[in-house]
């Protein structure tokens, strides 16, 4: 099967016109309750800094619908930090010598004379 680009402007346009079917990142897209944790991290960890236990945080989630045992909720945060810190230490991380290219010559075992 062939396709002109006449065809991929047209299927370009039209997609382009699409709507999806639900809403999914501004709308009611349903989430795991990592995600919501994963998203919802930098406030939780603001609420920590201003003395907020994790219980209290549980307990607030809870009151929101979000339910997340605090052993989970530790976890979640727990990782959502080790992530920044690979992010920051990728960002942070010196960029290797570029490597000198060294032209190397090879030495026969025969002698020229006899070669």
């Amino acid at each position: 099967m062939t396709i002109t680009a006449t065809q991929l402007k047209e299927i370009r346009q039209e997609f382009a016109t699409l709507k999806p079917a639900s809403v999914t990142l501004e709308g009611n897209r349903a989430m795991s309750v990592k995600e919501a944790v994963f998203t919802l991290a930098p406030t939780l960890e603001r609420m920590r800094k201003r003395g907020f236990d994790t219980q209290e945080i549980v307990e607030r989630l809870h009151e929101k619908g979000i339910d997340v045992k605090s052993q989970t909720l530790t976890k979640y945060l727990t990782e959502v930090r080790g992530q920044r810190v690979e992010l920051k230490a990728k960002k942070q991380a010196p960029l290797p010598p570029k490597c000198e290219q060294r032209t190397s010559f090879i030495t026969p075992d025969i002698p020229d004379d006899e070669l």
